[in-house]
């Protein structure tokens, strides 16, 4: 379940710089893990978060064009891990459908010759069950933060439905997942 984050470099050419990863051990992460990720300063590495939103009454093409290009941006801007994020769903944003985002930019990367110079994280409150990840993760997504999940572990052990330490919870739901 380890999983490497970074630019791959060229795989058929042997240098250091193919070495050069960010290794996390599982591919689900908690928020506080996914922000570590975020802030992390090293040489490297540079981590974009790009929304996976789009205004309610915009073509889904239009909203799947717009992603391409954000990453794009990002990835000329020196980026090699990029987060797609559907936090901020409101009355007239919704989130493109993460394995939807997921597959669309990894075929997108694959097409343009950058899927090895980029990692994709999803943070997304969509995903819930076994199937859901592993369909993600095999669409091209090398880690997920599913964000609203964690937090309704948490709620249950707020209101007394679930009697465990919020931390520990969360960590039994990832590793189960």
């Amino acid at each position: 379940t380890t999983v490497y984050l970074g630019n791959d470099g060229n795989l058929l050419e042997e240098t250091a710089d193919n070495a050069h990863a960010l290794q996390i051990h599982k591919p689900i992460l908690t928020s506080v893990e996914l922000m570590k990720i975020q802030s992390m300063k090293k040489p490297g590495f540079q981590v974009e978060t790009v929304s996976i939103l789009y205004y309610k009454n915009t073509p889904l093409k239009r909203a799947l064009d717009r992603l391409f290009v954000m990453v794009a941006r990002a990835y000329r801007h020196g980026a090699n891990i990029v987060i797609l994020s559907d936090r901020g769903v409101d009355e007239n944003h919704v989130a493109i459908p993460s394995l939807l985002a997921v597959s669309a930019l990894e075929q997108y990367l694959v097409r343009t010759k950058k899927r090895t110079a980029l990692s994709m994280i999803l943070e997304s409150a969509e995903p819930r069950d076994v199937h859901h990840f592993a369909t993600l993760l095999g669409y091209g997504a090398q880690a997920i933060n599913p964000y609203l999940a964690q937090e309704c572990v948490e709620e249950l052990i707020s209101v007394g439905l679930l009697d465990k330490d919020p931390v520990a919870a969360v960590d039994d739901y990832n590793r189960a997942i």
